[in-house]
């Protein structure tokens, strides 16, 4: 019942159909409450917050997603960032549904976020409720997606007719049908939207679009981060038209993040995934919800409504096409961008395997995304790092603008951070 005592501090079924700034702080609140830990993968807090996003959804006024039921149980294996076993532990999956019309009904669009994130701080207190510092709140990772999702979920439920985001005349009576998922344990290999696509409700034959919220609470300079263009050709003018209260939208073709739209791109389904950018709270204890930008996460909700409205009502298409990275050995010098700009200097005392970090420039994108002296990156963008030169040939392989997931080694411990990459003339 924690999650029931938790929901109801404020009216979340708004009736107006625009974001709900109050709706959207009050979940953060609630996903980030002590009572909930952290919402670690396999525990307690995190099966609350998937109780309470159920009732969000269903006071959206959407319908079950799974057959009936919110919920999609497995079972968890390996473990997470302290090492911790989760085999055989229980984890929740949540989905909502909302029909289409017309002859796109039988074609979908999944939106998505997960609800996990890392628990407890090791060594912290064995308390029931942690203290403050003794949890990790995940403010902007993730439940900034989960309010964005909930909060679309009403919009899309409220809206009866959509304005479209393209310029020719779209018949609204033909639009697609949404599923929208919270996923579980996103932050110990996927493993919520791996089950997912493994046994979906729908067949993933049926699925043009998923769209991908995760970490979207700190949006900076009105930027808002969009990867996968290249996954379909019509998302680029879907995006762009989408826009229309003026966001920063910087565009990638590909979707290099680790996030769980990689589940659904590596079995051949166009993706979407939005990301406000690296912070400096990440995967730390002082990720509250105190630090979210919450003028932008309703910016962000609005130009996302505005986006699946035209998504939904879109002429049949989304064919997938794969956006590939080429492998290191068949790179030539002419495939390098030396302006990609990571933000680093070197520690060449340390002989490990790997690009141990000296030095992290404040306010360069390493900074931005987290990164500290004393890290050691492993992986970036999906290859693998063991010194100076393969981490300056990923590096270089990659675009100023692209986002990519970076592995690294910290106090024996691996963590993925998700870093935009910049320019050298921002140095």
């Amino acid at each position: 019942m924690l999650a029931v005592a938790l929901l109801f501090g404020a009216d979340l079924r708004a009736t107006e159909v625009t974001p709900d700034s109050t709706a959207l702080l009050t979940r953060v609140q609630v996903l980030t409450a002590p009572e909930l830990a952290g919402r670690g993968a396999g525990t307690p807090g995190a099966l609350a917050a998937a109780d309470s996003v159920a009732a969000w959804f269903a006071a959206a006024g959407a319908a079950p997603g799974f057959g009936g039921g919110w919920f999609q149980d497995f079972t968890l294996s390996g473990g997470d960032h302290d090492g911790r076993d989760l085999a055989g532990l229980r984890a929740r999956n949540v989905a909502a549904q909302l029909p289409g019309r017309g002859s796109l009904a039988g074609r979908w669009i999944i939106v998505g976020a997960h609800h996990d994130h890392l628990g407890r701080v090791a060594g912290a207190a064995a308390v029931s409720v942690p203290a403050a510092g003794d949890y990790y709140p995940g403010a902007n990772d993730n439940a900034s997606g989960v309010t964005v999702l909930v909060e679309l979920a009403r919009l899309l439920a409220a809206t009866e007719a959509y304005a479209p985001a393209v310029a020719e005349p779209v018949d609204v009576a033909e639009r697609r049908s949404v599923l929208l998922v919270s996923f579980a344990a996103e932050e110990v290999g996927l493993q919520g939207s791996a089950y997912f696509v493994n046994h979906p409700p729908v067949t993933l034959e049926q699925v043009d679009l998923m769209v991908n919220f995760d970490t979207v609470g700190q949006l900076r300079d009105e930027r808002l981060h969009v990867s996968g263009l290249g996954t379909a050709a019509e998302l680029t003018d879907l995006v762009t038209k989408a826009n229309r209260d003026g966001l920063e939208l910087s565009l990638a073709p590909g979707a290099w993040s680790g996030s769980d739209h990689m589940t659904f791109n590596s079995r051949g389904v166009a993706v979407l995934f939005l990301f406000s950018g690296g912070y400096p709270q990440y995967n730390r204890p002082t990720d509250t919800w105190q630090t979210l930008n919450l003028p932008g996460l309703v910016a962000v909700t609005a130009f996302s409504h505005n986006l699946l409205g035209a998504a939904r009502s879109a002429p049949p298409g989304f064919v997938y096409q794969a956006v590939t990275v080429p492998q290191l050995n068949e790179l030539t010098e002419g495939d390098l961008n030396r302006d990609t700009w990571f933000g680093s200097i070197p520690d060449f005392t340390q002989e490990i395997a790997g690009y141990a970090l000296a030095q992290v420039f404040d306010g360069s994108p390493a900074a931005q995304a987290g990164l500290a002296a004393g890290d050691v990156v492993v992986r970036l963008g999906g290859r693998e790092v063991t010194d100076l030169a393969t981490f300056t040939t990923a590096l270089r392989s990659h675009d100023p603008g692209d986002v990519v997931e970076v592995e690294i080694l910290r106090d024996g411990r691996h963590l993925n951070f998700t870093v935009v990459l910049g320019d050298r003339s921002q140095r």
